[in-house]
């Protein structure tokens, strides 16, 4: 079965915990927590009403280039990153272009065992398959699990992102790309990909093309029904 992962994004610390609950009833089997979202003066507590999700949780805090919220220096931002670590959650997720300039992060994180998801985003397009699988072999030298997300302009876009799950080895990979022609491949990234989840939305996206859980929860009981072919009545 196909599992989903909800970003939860929100600036209110008294609706996270509730927005959590609701992503699991409504079909989640893992929520993204978005700390980047949050006033920094309320990150010590979010990580206190998160603490009985946190071992079903990615925990991010994105940089303003990759997309985020955050609007601290990075090297503030590197602090949050490991004071949100030895909480630690599932994965947590760290950019590619953060974690290699920072060796000193990566060091903290490995010395403490603590399980990261290494991310990249391209938001104006989807490279070369080459640029691609160039990205893909730098980012596993950090860590087992890789997130890589473009931009698609057209379904072969898709496609080609999709193309990245011949590459895998042993690796997880979340792979697919945003916009209107990337909502295939972030549906079939679990099963024609291999990827351990994919991810959705609560109640609306927070990312171009990005579908709700419901809607994806209600995409795959479709593919994973069996249907029975009935043939036509000869007489």
């Amino acid at each position: 079965m196909s599992k989903i992962c909800v970003s939860i994004a929100t600036d209110r610390l008294v609706s996270l915990k509730k927005q959590i609950e609701k992503a699991f009833v409504s079909g989640a089997d893992f929520v993204e927590i978005r700390f980047d979202f949050l006033h920094l003066t309320d990150i010590e507590n979010a990580l206190k009403l998160v603490e009985n999700f946190k071992s079903k949780a990615v925990f991010t805090i994105r940089s303003k280039e990759e997309g985020g919220k955050f609007r601290g220096s990075n090297k503030d931002r590197i602090t949050l990153l490991k004071k949100l670590s030895l909480s630690r959650p599932m994965l947590l997720d760290v950019e590619f272009n953060t974690i290699k300039n920072a060796p000193n992060l990566l060091r903290f994180l490995r010395n403490r065992g603590i399980r990261t998801l290494i991310s990249w985003h391209d938001f104006d397009k989807t490279p070369s398959n080459d640029k691609l699988i160039e990205m893909l072999h730098k980012m596993k030298s950090y860590s087992y699990y890789v997130k890589i997300v473009t931009t698609a302009h057209d379904i072969q876009d898709a496609l080609r992102v999709l193309d990245l799950y011949r590459s895998t080895g042993k690796l997880h990979l979340i792979a697919f790309a945003m916009g209107d022609a990337g909502i295939i491949s972030r549906i079939f990234c679990t099963t024609v990909g291999a990827a351990p989840f994919t991810y959705a939305a609560l109640d609306e996206g927070i990312a171009p093309g990005q579908l709700t859980v419901s809607q994806m929860r209600e995409i795959y009981n479709i593919i994973n029904t069996p249907h029975r072919k009935q043939n036509a009545d000869p007489s």
